[in-house]
């Protein structure tokens, strides 16, 4: 990086929306890693994909480097893909990012009973956009059943609803 700008790798040329910038890179083992004020952008195979910081369930670093847990989401309710590490030669401030805007990007979070255990609405600011995404995430040991998604899916038609408009006077 030479005076706070980043630069930016070629396989990316072309690739970044207009406006887009580039944060933060990573040096990696394999490829490179790059964040921009929408995502993420990660290597597959020889090109590149953007995931977007309201798409990262979890992210954690450590010195075995950085492990990304991405989310899928079905009609609002999110299940966990499987984690990938990424090996990090020269991590520069990408965790610090990474970090920084997966956090930035819940704007309200709340844990609510369900058959079987507990979840989580989680309202999501998307990169770009207005407004906040809702949704819904089973906490580890819940049981993925029939009834915690019709529960989750019932909280969701909730927390979705457009607030009511004050009444006049009074």
């Amino acid at each position: 990086m030479l005076f706070g700008r980043v630069k930016l790798p070629p396989a990316l040329r072309g690739r970044l929306a207009a406006g887009e910038r580039l944060l933060a890179l990573a040096d990696g083992d394999l490829a490179a890693l790059a964040a921009s004020q929408f995502g993420l952008w990660l290597p597959t195979g020889g090109d590149w994909r953007r995931v977007g910081w309201d798409d990262i369930v979890k992210a954690t670093w450590n010195e075995a480097g950085l492990e990304v847990i991405e989310g899928q989401d079905y009609d609002g309710i999110v299940y966990d893909l499987p984690p990938v590490r990424y090996r990090l030669s020269e991590p520069r401030n990408l965790p610090v990012v990474v970090r920084q805007r997966v956090e930035h990007s819940i704007a309200r979070w709340e844990q609510v009973p369900v058959p079987g255990g507990t979840a989580r609405l989680v309202a999501r600011r998307r990169p770009g956009q207005d407004g906040l995404r809702w949704t819904a995430r089973l906490d580890a040991g819940t049981p993925d059943s029939a009834p915690a998604r019709e529960a989750l899916a019932d909280y969701l038609d909730r927390v979705r609803q457009p607030l009511p408009a004050e009444s006049a006077g009074g």
